[in-house]
Formats: C-alpha cells, structure tokens, sequence
C-alpha cells in the first residue's frame, strides 16, 4: 500500500459518514474508521490505530476534516447522555457496574502487558478527555477525539505529558 491510500481510505470513510452512507449504530467515528481500516488490510486493531494516527498527524488538512466528523455525529447529531438518564435506577446501577468491573479487568490486564508508564500515560489521557467532555459538554468519546486531535496538531502535547509522567515518576521513587 503506497503512503496515499490509506489517507484516501479515511477520506472515503469520513465521506460515507457524512453522508450517512455507513450507519455506526451508535458507535465512534474513530472506532468504525479503524475497525474498516483492520478489514481492509486484514492487520491488528492496534495497527490500524497506529496507521489512522500516523495519517491523521501527517496530514493536517485530513486531521481537520477527521475532527469535524467526529464533532458532527458526537456533538450534532447525538445526544446520549439523555438515554442513560431515562433508564430505570436498577439498569442504571447494572450498567455502571459491569462498565466499572470492566475498566478495572481492563487495568488489571495492562499490568499483565504493559510497562506502568503506558498505563500511567493511558490513565492520564484518560483524564484529560474526562476533564474536556465535562468542560465542553461532549461525549467521552467526541472528547476523546478532540484531544488526539490537539496532539496529532502539536507535538509539544506530547512532549508536556512526558514531563508530567517524569515527575510522577520521581514523585513515586521519593515516596518508597
């Protein structure tokens, strides 16, 4: 696959999105535009995130278009926090648990695969997102989005993240 197609392939994605061409039944731009991207090119879901990544920060313009599809369908077109807050007290408390249960196996996994300052970089982009779905009263999933988006654009992000893992490093290495 030459360097272009696969930023042809988004293209085409976010198009069919636009355009109510694909219904997500209810899932993420994101999600669906890397879960088409593993199809076509029969690889892992991590290799199409990385790929979809890598395109998006190597082309701004694509970037910006990817964003505006996702503000369009997370942030225009849903409003799902008002499905959650219909639901009866006891599926209420039935999701919220399994959901818990299942951040936390998620956790406990990562510690099995990964080093701690993955899982400590992934709890605070996690955070971060939290933090921006709350502040612009988007779904945890537009927010998301819109911070991968702040960091595809400036890597300094990055480079600010890193620090802050450093010193919690040190911070933990001080308390031992």
């Amino acid at each position: 696959m030459d360097k272009e197609e696969p930023a042809r392939f988004v293209r085409e994605k976010l198009e069919e999105i636009k355009q109510h061409k694909v219904d997500l039944h209810g899932g993420c731009v994101a999600c669906h535009t890397i879960f088409s991207l593993k199809e076509k090119l029969a690889s892992s879901e991590q290799d199409a995130a990385d790929l979809l990544s890598d395109v998006l920060t190597h082309d701004s313009t694509l970037n910006r278009e990817f964003i505006d599809v996702v503000e369009q369908v997370h942030m225009h077109e849903r409003n799902t926090g008002k499905i959650f807050a219909v639901r009866e007290r006891e599926s209420k408390d039935s999701y919220l648990e399994a959901y818990f249960s299942n951040v936390l196996d998620e956790l406990t996994s990562d510690l099995n695969f990964s080093s701690y300052q993955i899982i400590l970089r992934k709890l605070l982009l996690s955070y971060l997102a939290l933090y921006l779905a709350q502040t612009i009263g988007v779904d945890y999933h537009a927010a998301t989005e819109e911070l991968y988006y702040l960091l595809r654009k400036d890597d300094n992000k990055n480079s600010r993240i890193s620090q802050l893992i450093s010193k919690f490093e040190a911070k933990i290495k001080e308390h031992r």
